[in-house]
């Protein structure tokens, strides 16, 4: 198992103790009774007891859950306490203490967020002179840059004798040469400064960017007519590393609490589109499908999730395996507030029904339907760990 897979692991297993923590912590505040912290299901394999609660870790690692006395209707409550327990606590404490899981999955990003722009930094937009990738070849042709002996890490320091200090000077002086033009390339590799001859191919770019053709050196220009707005320059073959900045403490926080927002926009559309997955039959497409998948293609489970994660440590991109922990955390906090029985929100909404309505619901009758959306929430299980196995995702860099 690679670090990746661990650190990932160990990721969610944290998400999931500091949300029950959110409960259990908002539970005491508020004085109701709990008798259990437990991170997993089944068995106990390890706990203590601590006051009037035991903490410990159960044998099936998929969750974890606070008992408060009273929320199982089929519960006999002592009378000693019937005052703390969960029924007979004011609506409002009940619905922040349900609320207060959730709300831990937004705090954790926050902070990851904040520690991330404070020591890795995220992208500006702007590229540097280290190549980050070459291209090997580029419609069945070698591509110049791999012909030359340009590798992966080299920092591109000078072009015809004409110093570059960053990704605009080297896209520049390359967009500026013809096609079949040969450019002195200045690297370094490491300690080692070498000096490298590349030929320039051919390529015509869409005004959008998206290359249409390429031709190898010694072609004399574009064999198709390029549409309006495209562009026929002279082509190398490499990507830049990103250019990446951090902040201060004000900054990242400011940054922090932006890409929060937006991430929990993409989670809600990611919850809609797992949805249309499964019942517009896409699911079921890629179940019967062969071969490795794309990651839009069907949804990604643990098991996928855990193979890019591996992958992104394992290549250094820390900011992908950041970005998956960050999304998956704010994906499962919005999934809990689905107003579903057994889901928290499920019990936000028998919440809010009884302010509305003013008469108590018997929860008891809502058992049929909790049975049925964790029924639901198994065979999505199941059947995305299958994908998961079956047709492994194609991690996406």
């Amino acid at each position: 198992m690679s670090l990746g897979v661990i650190l990932f692991i160990v990721s969610i297993l944290t998400v999931v103790m500091i949300h029950e923590a959110g409960h259990l912590i908002a539970a005491k505040a508020f004085g109701f009774k709990a008798t259990k912290f437990f991170v997993g299901f089944g068995p106990p394999l390890w706990s203590f007891k601590k006051g009037e609660t035991e903490y410990g870790i159960a044998a099936i690692p998929a969750g974890g859950f606070v008992k408060i006395v009273g929320m199982n209707p089929y519960e006999e409550v002592p009378e000693e306490d019937q005052p703390r327990s969960y029924p007979n606590k004011p609506a409002w404490q009940r619905a922040i203490v349900l609320v207060a899981g959730s709300a831990t999955h937004w705090l954790v990003a926050f902070v990851i967020l904040v520690i991330t722009t404070m020591t890795i930094g995220f992208p500006t937009n702007e590229g540097t002179n280290e190549v980050a990738l070459v291209e090997q070849e580029v419609d069945g042709a070698i591509a110049p840059a791999a012909e030359a002996g340009l590798r992966q890490g080299d920092v591109i320091v000078e072009i015809n004798g004409s110093e570059t200090n960053d990704w605009e000077d080297t896209r520049a002086a390359i967009r500026a040469s013809a096609p079949g033009e040969t450019l002195e390339l200045t690297v370094l590799r490491g300690d080692e400064r070498l000096q490298l001859d590349a030929r320039l191919g051919s390529a015509t770019f869409s005004k959008e960017g998206e290359l249409l053709e390429y031709l190898p050196p010694g072609h004399d220009g574009p064999v198709r007519t390029p549409p309006p707005g495209a562009e026929t320059v002279g082509f190398l073959g490499v990507q830049p590393e990103p250019e990446f900045e951090t902040k201060g403490i004000g900054g990242a926080i400011v940054d922090s609490g932006k890409r929060v927002g937006e991430i929990t926009v993409l989670s809600v559309k990611g919850i809609g589109q797992v949805f249309t997955m499964v019942f517009g039959g896409e699911l079921w497409d890629a179940l019967q499908g062969d071969g490795e998948r794309e990651v839009d293609e069907g949804p990604l489970g643990l098991v996928g999730a855990g193979r890019i994660a591996g992958e992104s440590v394992q290549k250094g991109q820390f900011l992908n395996f950041v970005g998956l922990i960050v999304g998956f955390t704010i994906f499962v906090g919005l999934m809990n507030l689905l107003p579903l029985p057994p889901l928290d929100g499920g019990h936000l909404a028998v919440l809010a029904w009884e302010k509305v309505t003013g008469r108590a619901v018997d929860v008891r009758k809502l058992i049929p339907v909790a049975a049925a959306v964790i029924g639901f929430f198994v065979i999505l299980f199941i059947a995305v760990l299958y994908l998961d196995l079956a047709r492994p995702v194609k991690v996406p860099f």
